[in-house]
């Protein structure tokens, strides 16, 4: 789990011994704008993808994270979770949402039980505070691409990060719309620089499949 992974066992099983199981389909919201405190998430992935994006008043869309397997998802607003503020605040406000990119099962976690044991035990704190750390890192540097580098780079990041591995090879499917969506952009843009990619022989087109053929070159391109 993350930076919990660490803990020693008498935690991890205080932690696990109220958890449940859940499954998300592809497509369903885990976050939706005003309605954090109704749909606020807070678990382990266990399998499958998940996405959070904020939303413009123009209808575009800028992924923010992407959370896969071992990823701990709502640990900030966990954090939150005494604030005075609306719960929109607490839980990120109206303009984050979070979705489920694939078929996902989750490990929901008891907030009370983990926050009452964060307040007893300096080891959990600690690991918490290393996970929402390391989180902010992780998405400023995703935000920093989707805002300044170049659409050839911040679409092979994204080619790279929803990637899976079927045998030998690097697999997604995804839409042209999607990761125009995911990154800020439109999808006439992302089209063509997929097409460009086929040129120069980096990903392959099979039906909805994009198959990443050159995953090197194309984390080069990704550095922008």
């Amino acid at each position: 789990m993350t930076s919990l992974s660490s803990l020693p066992p008498d935690l991890t099983q205080a932690i696990l011994g109220q958890a449940v199981e859940t499954r998300v389909g592809a497509g369903d919201m885990l976050y939706r704008g005003a309605e954090h405190a109704e749909t606020a998430v807070f678990g382990v992935v266990v399998g499958g993808l998940l996405r959070f994006y904020v939303h413009a008043p123009d209808g575009r869309s800028m992924t923010v994270r992407y959370a896969g397997r071992g990823e701990l998802v709502g640990v900030r607003g966990l954090a939150m979770e005494t604030s005075t503020g609306p719960a929109t605040q607490r839980y990120g406000g109206r303009a984050l949402n979070g979705e489920a990119l694939q078929d996902s099962t989750l490990l929901l976690l008891s907030r009370p039980a983990v926050t009452a044991l964060a307040r007893r035990r300096a080891e959990l704190s600690w690991a918490l505070t290393r996970e929402i750390a390391r989180q902010a890192m992780t998405d400023q540097e995703l935000i920093a691409t989707n805002v300044f580098s170049p659409i050839r780079a911040r679409v092979a990041r994204h080619l790279l990060m929803l990637a899976m591995r079927v045998g030998r090879e690097l697999v997604l499917r995804v839409s042209h719309q999607e990761i125009a969506d995911a990154i800020g952009s439109v999808r006439e843009v992302v089209s063509r620089a997929l097409c460009r990619f086929q040129d120069e022989g980096l990903v392959e087109r099979r039906g909805r499949l994009t198959v990443l053929r050159d995953p090197r070159s194309l984390y080069q391109v990704s550095l922008g």
